[in-house]
Order: structure tokens, then sequence, then C-alpha cells
């Protein structure tokens, strides 16, 4: 019993891996750190690899400047455990690049109007006037027309 106890337990610690510091381009790197079961957090995780990224900066006289970060997603099955990576730079303490900030939201999802495919009203009756506004209205409120696009839609429904 005890025997594989001791042989589940390292199985699962075999698991767990770090990536160590990878070069991916000129004074940019990658540190990915992944655990050995779904019970760790994913912060801890991303908290180190942050922390070993800033150690390998410093050793070589550099300031640390974080590219990105990227966390795995739950549900924590099937390997997929919690996970994190950071890709950083080892910078010159003058370098420009340090005062630029670097990490940003990556949109989920992006839509991009062209103006030839902006959204066209058809001639409304006046009591659907209200609703096309209402529409136009969501539209903008979404990000899906711009505020010139929704004044200009409003103009020509009210001009009707």
């Amino acid at each position: 019993m005890r025997l594989s106890l001791l042989l589940s337990t390292l199985a699962l610690a075999s698991c767990a891996s770090n990536s160590g510091v990878v070069p991916i381009g000129k004074d940019t790197y990658l540190v990915s750190r992944q655990a050995a079961t779904g019970f760790t957090g994913s912060g801890t995780l991303k908290g180190d690899a942050i922390r070993e990224a800033t150690d390998f900066c410093e050793s070589r006289k550099k300031t640390l400047q974080v590219v990105s970060t990227q966390e795995a997603q739950p549900p924590f099955i099937l390997a997929n455990f919690p996970k994190a990576e950071v890709q950083f730079m080892c910078l010159d303490a003058n370098d420009p690049e340090l005062g630029r900030p670097k990490l940003q939201k990556t949109p989920d999802t992006v839509v991009e109007v062209k103006p030839s495919e902006a959204p066209r009203l058809t001639q409304p009756q006046k009591n659907d006037i209200y609703a096309e506004l209402l529409k136009l209205d969501d539209l903008r409120k979404r990000g899906i027309i711009t505020e010139p696009e929704f004044e200009s839609q409003k103009r020509k429904l009210l001009a009707e």
C-alpha cells in the first residue's frame, strides 16, 4: 500500500515541468511552468516564472521587460494542469523599450468594419425610426460602429 502511494506521488511530481529560460529572439526569452496537478494556482506559477526571468536578466546586468503572459484555462483535467508562460526581454537600463508599456489584454474577439461594409439601413417607416435608432445605439455601444458613423446614420433617419 505504501509502495503504491509512493509511486503515485513520484509519478505526479514528475509531471510538473519548468522550461527554464528559452531564447526566442534577440534579447527575448520565454519561461514556462506547469503544475503536476490541478490543485496548484496559476498565479503562483506565474510569480515563480517572473522571478526566474528577473533573476536571469539581473545576472546579465540588465532590466526585465515583460512582453506578455499566458495562463492555462480551467478545467484542469487530462494533463491540462495550471500553466503560466512569460515572454520577456532583458534590456539595458537606458534602453527606450523600457519606457514603452508592453502588457496589453488581447481581445477575445475582434470586429473589423470596413468602410464598404458599414451597416446600412433601409428606408424605415416613421414608426420604425425609434427601433432603428435603438439598434444603431446598440451597435455604437458595442464598438461595431464609431460615434461619427452613429451620428451620420441618426441624422439620415431623422431627416426622413
